[in-house]
Order: structure tokens, then C-alpha cells, then sequence
């Protein structure tokens, strides 16, 4: 088994060489190792140190090695960086899960980071301020501390002092309406789709709890198709 190794960097492992020179007619021809100038690998051309000149080809040298040590220390090493990736991962989640300063457009970037409701429920822990959480894909943010109890889940009624759903950053125009969710800041003069129909928001509702539709609901105007 040989090295290729390219300014003191490895760039391949080959157990057969192939050699070549360049004939009279400019081109690579292939050759015996004694007649060669140069090698080819994975379709390119190299110089081998030590030969004659190839112009306009890099230089690189061989270097015989032990594959058994090449392929060992190779899986050594993939086994490493799968481990260290895994502890990125792990740190990196641990980090988000416990920031309170995530911008929502950076939260909704990467939602799978965030706590799901049931494994916040399983903690029992007081969640602070600003901490984002998962409810079956919906994200949401808490306004105030709080220890998630089974029966005030984000999206449950009267739970818009607590939680607040962070909106799928939708440009809030007839072409573009932003998926209503309860408990969502709605602005007056943007446009929300609820099941199935858009409708302009005419009235700003912080934590709004008045769903789109209801029949007699001066803040909400359906827009015909």
C-alpha cells in the first residue's frame, strides 16, 4: 500500500501506482515505474518527486505504508470524530434548551433542539423567561416563569399570559398570511389563514384568543376568494 502525499498532506492511498510519462506527442502515456515521471490518480496527473520534470502538474510522492495500521488508525479516527460530534450535539442542545435570548427567526431555524412539552413536563422544572419549547411541532415562548403542569398546556385556553406561539415568520399579505395559532400577538392590518380561508386582522390582539371565523367578530374580516 502506498501514500500519496502532496505538501506533506496525504491525499490518497493506492495499493498499485499507476505510472506514466508523457509521450513525444505531448500526451500522459501509460509506463513501467522504472520509464515513469509521474503518476495518475482518481483521474488527475502528478509529478512524482525525484523524476523528471512534468510541466504544468503538481508534485506529490509515495510513500509505502502497512495498511492494516493506514485502515485501523482511520477507523480510530472516524471513531473519534463521531464521538466529538456527538458531544457537539449534546452541548449544543443543552445550550439552546437553556438560552433565553434566542431570536425567533433563529429559533425557528432549529426547532428540534428545543424541549419538547412533554419532556419539560417529565422535569418538573420551573421554566425561566424567554425559554423556548416544543408543542408537536408548534414553538413556543415563555412569558413568565413557570412549572409546566399536565393541564395548562401552551395552547390551552387562558394560557396567553404564560405562553406565547412563535409565528412561522410569514410576511402577513394576502399572497403570504400567517398560519393563526391561538394565543398568537395578532397585528391589525396583516393577513391570517385559518382553517382553510385568510382573513385581515383589524384590531392589534396581544395573545389573541378570538379565532378567525367566529360568527359576530368585528375583528376579524374574511377575505373572499
Amino acid at each position: 500500500m502506498y501514500k500519496i502525499i502532496r505538501d506533506g498532506a496525504t491525499i490518497g492511498m493506492t495499493e498499485a501506482p499507476t505510472y506514466i510519462k508523457r509521450h513525444e506527442n505531448g500526451c500522459f502515456v501509460l509506463c513501467p515505474e522504472p520509464e515513469a515521471s509521474g503518476i495518475t490518480f482518481e483521474g488527475t496527473a502528478y509529478h512524482l518527486l525525484g523524476r523528471e520534470e512534468l510541466e504544468g502538474v503538481a508534485s506529490v510522492m509515495l510513500e509505502e505504508t502497512d495498511a492494516g495500521r493506514e485502515i485501523s488508525e482511520a477507523k480510530d479516527f472516524t471513531t473519534r470524530s463521531a464521538k466529538m460530534a456527538g458531544q457537539l450535539q449534546t452541548a449544543t442542545k443543552l445550550y439552546v434548551q437553556a438560552s433565553t435570548d434566542i431570536k425567533d427567526e433563529d429559533a425557528l431555524k432549529m426547532p428540534d433542539l428545543f424541549r419538547t412539552w412533554s419532556e419539560v413536563l417529565s422535569a418538573g422544572a420551573e421554566l425561566q423567561k424567554n425559554t423556548v419549547l416544543n408543542l408537536n411541532g408548534q414553538l413556543y415562548r415563555v412569558v413568565q416563569p413557570v412549572t409546566p403542569q399536565e393541564h395548562q398546556r401552551p395552547d390551552g385556553e387562558g394560557m396567553t399570559a404564560i405562553y406565547r406561539p412563535i409565528d412561522q415568520t410569514h410576511a402577513g399579505t394576502v399572497e403570504d398570511p400567517i398560519p393563526w395559532v391561538y394565543g398568537m400577538d395578532s397585528e391589525q392590518g396583516k393577513y391570517y389563514s385559518f382553517d382553510g380561508k385568510i382573513y385581515l386582522c383589524n384590531l392589534t390582539m396581544p395573545g389573541c384568543v378570538y379565532q378567525p371565523g367566529t360568527p359576530g367578530l368585528w375583528q376579524w374580516s374574511e377575505v373572499e376568494a
